[in-house]
């Protein structure tokens, strides 16, 4: 009787099969981890001794144009909700932003119920000067800029240009005001007074939040706010902020009041990994990752209605917006 012969098993058909459930074991160990990722922080630094130790510092950064504020906000919560964390330093590394992004993390920070410190980077000015007004210590190191206390709105009349390249512009709208601001035609005297008018009064909120968080004068807080920038030390002689020093001495502020005995543990908070990818989709990233992008965002804004180019934004780029109204704290880029 004959014997069947074997077939001998192909070793590229046995590659291919290893390789696909090594593959498959891999991406169900990894969503795995992804999903079931303990908490939202990520610990950079040792504790001390646990003997000591009662609690951890947050650190929350606020980097980049502030453009937007929903970041900051949910951690500053996790912040707050959290039972390990003791105290937060909300560091600025910030030339300012948008209006209200900033009003609102002042808002939200004022609220803060565990002990705040602001810890001033390479720049805190103008929005970001405002964030930290919410905080009842302020740390600067001697060369950080900040200040820049006040408002702009920028505007470009292009209508010679356009006479130039035989291009007519109008529009038809609802009310005389609908266009305000529009690039293709002067700005009359009415229009310029209205804008004006709401300028100086987004200038008073933002002095209003400098006296109630300062506890200066308004007749001081108004000699100081036209735009003017300031190292660390002037502000810290302007009394704008508490301490000249470093991240690490405000750490060791919030430490200290937040009762956390011995070298205190210091968490980073992050953005949480289940959603990290839902985020880099729908909001361009955490506030570092988005950093770039909002620069960038904002140099489109101002390019096509400022004036001026590169003394206000390195890089300004070009752009081309509808009529309207865009308005930002001024800041020191």
């Amino acid at each position: 009787m004959n014997e069947v012969p074997k077939r001998k098993l192909n070793p590229l058909a046995l590659v291919l099969v290893l390789s696909s459930a090594f593959f498959l074991l891999f991406l169900l160990v990894s969503g795995v981890l992804f999903l079931t990722k303990g908490p939202s922080t990520i610990s950079r630094k040792a504790s001390g001794p646990s003997l000591f130790n009662k609690g951890a510092v947050a650190i929350i950064e606020l980097n980049g144009v502030i453009m937007d504020s929903k970041r900051v906000l949910k951690k500053l919560e996790r912040a707050e909700l959290s039972a390990d964390i003791k105290a937060i330093v909300l560091r600025l590394n910030s030339p300012g932003g948008a209006v209200a992004p900033s009003q609102e993390i002042y808002e939200a920070v004022k609220k803060i119920k565990k002990p705040l410190v602001v810890s001033m980077g390479s720049v805190a000015a103008s929005g970001a000067y405002y964030v930290a007004c919410a905080s009842k210590k302020v740390y600067s190191n001697p060369g950080t800029i900040t200040g820049s206390i006040g408002v702009i709105m920028e505007f470009a009349n292009l209508e010679k240009l356009y006479e130039w390249a035989k291009v007519e512009r109008y529009a038809i709208k609802t009310g005389k005001f609908k266009d305000l601001g529009a690039s293709y035609r002067a700005m009359p005297a009415e229009e310029r007074a209205l804008l004006q008018g709401m300028v100086d009064d987004v200038l008073l909120q933002f002095k209003q939040a400098i006296v109630d968080g300062r506890k200066l004068p308004m007749t001081t807080v108004t000699a100081l706010a036209d735009g003017r920038i300031f190292s660390g030390a002037q502000a810290k002689a302007s009394k704008l902020v508490d301490e000249l020093g470093t991240l690490q001495d405000a750490i060791d502020d919030a430490a200290e009041q937040g009762g956390i005995q011995g070298k205190p543990e210091i968490t980073y908070l992050e953005t949480p990994r289940r959603s990290r990818l839902l985020e880099l989709i729908l909001d361009g990233g955490d506030d570092e990752e988005s950093e770039a992008s909002s620069r960038s965002m904002l140099s489109r804004l101002l390019g096509g209605l400022s004036r001026t180019t590169s003394q206000d934004v390195p890089g300004l780029l070009t752009g081309t917006l509808p009529a309207g109204v865009y308005w930002l704290w001024r800041g020191a880029y």
